[in-house]
């Protein structure tokens, strides 16, 4: 049983993430600008801030483990926009509820609604964000799931995410040219 509970545990934990969010962390306190720059852009927010009850199921998730919508935002943009290979048991997941144990999750929230306005060209700026994640976190991570749920179902996949080629195809190097 303790071979089980240590494999749950090292499959749930990922190094990468680890690194990725240390990384966005000592940018957020190195170029504070990272987070509490304004957009301009013309987009606005496709879900208001207070229509967090619907849909209900992701409202009671997010309301009883808000650790689990934020890190599923977190994977669509960064892993896989469609949540293939997506657990509820994650390393941002896990690190989310870790900085709520010292009161930070606005933090992380702040870091990766920023990250959602800069790349949906979203109107917003740090005050306004800081004062939702502050006073209603659970609201703040459902309009920000909502948000990118949204986008990419309108065919606006995050950038992050890498193009794979498709299974049997392979690149092929130019064959040299003869010197003329």
């Amino acid at each position: 049983m303790a071979t089980q509970q240590n494999t749950t545990v090292s499959a749930a934990v990922d190094a990468d993430d680890i690194n990725a969010w240390i990384g966005r962390l000592k940018d957020t306190l190195n170029k504070p600008e990272t987070i509490t720059k304004p957009t301009t852009g013309p987009n606005k927010w496709t879900s208001s801030f207070l229509s967090c009850f619907a849909p209900v199921d992701t409202c009671l998730v997010t309301c009883c483990c808000p650790c689990i919508t934020f890190s599923k935002t977190h994977h669509r943009l960064r892993k896989n926009a469609n949540l293939e290979g997506f657990s509820p048991i994650n390393t941002t997941c896990l690190g989310f509820w870790l900085s709520g144990c010292i009161c930070l999750p606005w933090l992380f929230q702040l870091i990766q609604k920023s990250d959602v306005r800069e790349r949906y060209n979203i109107q917003g700026d740090f005050p306004i964000d800081l004062l939702k994640s502050c006073c209603c976190l659970c609201c703040d991570l459902i309009q920000t799931d909502k948000e990118v749920a949204h986008q990419i179902a309108q065919g606006n996949i995050p950038v992050t995410q890498e193009v794979k080629p498709a299974e049997g195809m392979s690149y092929q190097p130019a064959a040299p040219s003869a010197p003329q």
